[in-house]
């Protein structure tokens, strides 16, 4: 469970987290107040991104249109907020759509806050944790579901930890879109439909039944949805598997979407509710389940208590990166020289930089150090390598994909002859900051090449525009003569990068 500091439990503090999905946008407005979370404001807006889809794969101009318009009423209603205050996110769409980059730069200007595109285990990570934080249970592990737009997380856990999880290519925009996209329905096409599911239910299958559950959970609006139509019709909330068996037939029966009415469904959710029928119906069937009850805290949620964690020090980046270094046996103390290093070097140049806030680039510099040399497990041999493609293709908990980009970029060139290339491939907002990050942990991983203890002491970095200045006493060069060696090398592979380093020897008056 999120634990939250004193420094919580004294101040009051309002956020917002916001969910691009693909069929919705919702953004929830907080305020923590003494370490209780209340809830200020509820937005939803029934966007469908994802029918926004073309065949090429970009998203049209009619659903980028609906999407900008809803974000600027967003953003007025958190224009107050500062950035550390807010989290948004895309999901499934936005990880599929060819000309995402390009309706990100519009959206985070219409809204004024930055958009994180997450990966498909990292948004089932903070459904469950969402979902996790409105149950009242401790003990029972649980299965939990969530039917998107674009695709279905499938999350089993114990208490606030997910043990096994998944995100599958399956939705209720998706799955009307390919399956109905003319508006009518038919046994045939149901049928078809729901095969498809299961065939993307059928890998996984094995794995989740073996962890095992003890409740099952569902939510966000297609669940919702289905569990108000139970409640309707039977007078209980619980969806069981002879009701979804039941709208599966009648929805074979219908004609159309639009004839398909079950009572209690409502106007706005009537467009894919067929779609998320389908899909639940599958997890039923391929998971074996007999009943689910619906939770109305959801990846909105889950987005709040991650960010309350990172603004109180407890961040899950952190600890996902620790995990990894220890999965493949790198090198901790030789992680804390660097990292101390590095850092050091950082906080001695803040007046050379254009930095606003130190503190989100310090946590680069650490987590570089730590993954570094992941790549050794693998070969000593150009072990850099192995370690960014390890680091760029794993499921690291709490980061987005521009967060892990950053951590790779910095992995795969600190050692060894940079690629110049790489840096003009930089985006914008990288760009001025990134390089010089870059140059530290290089330095920082040269000093301590021996592995012991801290050969770092007595040597300064100033960075002056391009030109980079290492000092120290002569003392300290005569006595360091490898690491001098090491750092005039170090000198013509940092030139392919535009940057002179010069090995400068401390006066006498310490300047």
């Amino acid at each position: 469970m999120l634990k939250l500091s004193d420094f919580w439990r004294n101040r009051v503090e309002e956020m917002a987290a916001i969910d691009l999905g693909s069929n919705s946008f919702h953004m929830i407005v907080a305020r923590l107040d003494k370490g209780e979370l209340t809830v200020l404001d509820r937005i939803k807006e029934p966007v469908r991104l994802g029918f926004g889809l073309s065949e090429d794969g970009a998203l049209d101009e009619l659903s980028q249109r609906r999407a900008l318009e809803c974000l600027g009423r967003f953003g007025q209603r958190i224009s107050h907020l500062p950035a550390s205050a807010v989290r948004a996110v895309g999901t499934r769409t936005l990880r599929k759509a060819t000309n995402a980059e390009a309706f990100l730069s519009k959206a985070e200007l219409a809204l004024g806050h930055r958009i994180d595109v997450i990966s498909g285990a990292e948004e089932a990570r903070l459904i469950y944790q969402g979902v996790a934080q409105g149950l009242d249970d401790e003990l029972d592990r649980r299965l939990v579901v969530d039917i998107g737009g674009g695709s279905t997380e499938v999350i089993v856990g114990e208490q606030f930890q997910p043990l096994q999880l998944e995100s599958l290519g399956m939705g209720c925009v998706a799955i009307t879109r390919d399956f109905f996209a003319d508006g009518s329905l038919s046994k045939k096409a149901v049928k078809k439909a729901t095969t498809f599911c299961l065939q993307k239910i059928e890998p996984v299958r094995d794995e989740f039944l073996s962890v095992g559950w003890q409740r099952a959970i569902g939510c966000s609006g297609s669940i919702k949805a289905i569990s108000k139509v139970a409640e309707t019709q039977t007078g209980s909330p619980i969806i069981t598997r002879a009701l979804l068996d039941e709208l599966c037939d009648q929805a074979g029966q219908a004609k159309s979407i639009e004839e398909f009415k079950p009572d209690g469904l409502g106007s706005d959710r009537q467009p894919v509710f067929v779609g998320g029928l389908i899909v639940l119906r599958a997890v039923f069937e391929g998971l074996g389940l007999d009943s689910m009850e619906a939770s109305p805290w959801a990846l909105r949620e889950g987005l709040l208590y991650d960010l309350i964690g990172r603004l109180d020090q407890e961040d899950v980046r952190s600890r996902g990166v620790t995990h990894l270094a220890q999965r493949f046996h790198a090198d901790a103390n030789q992680a804390e020289r660097v990292a101390a290093t590095a850092e050091r070097f950082l906080s001695d140049n803040l007046a050379a930089l254009p930095l606003s806030d130190l503190h989100p680039w310090t946590n680069y510099l650490r987590w570089a150090s730590q993954l570094a040399e992941v790549g050794l497990d693998i070969s000593h041999n150009q072990f850099h390598k192995h370690s960014a493609y390890i680091v760029q293709h794993c499921d690291l908990a709490g980061f987005s994909h521009e967060e892990q980009q950053r951590l790779t970029f910095l992995i795969q060139h600190h050692r060894k002859k940079p690629d110049a290339d790489a840096l003009a491939q930089l985006s914008e907002e990288d760009r001025p900051i990134l390089p010089a990050l870059l140059v530290m942990f290089r330095l920082a991983v040269v000093l301590h090449r021996a592995r012991t203890g801290s050969r770092s002491d007595g040597i300064g970095l100033r960075i002056d525009g391009d030109a980079l200045n290492l000092i120290a006493t002569a003392d300290w060069w005569e006595e360091h003569s490898l690491t001098q060696a090491d750092l005039e090398q170090e000198a013509q592979y940092l030139s392919k990068l535009g940057y002179q380093l010069n090995l400068s020897v401390q006066s006498s008056d310490g300047s």
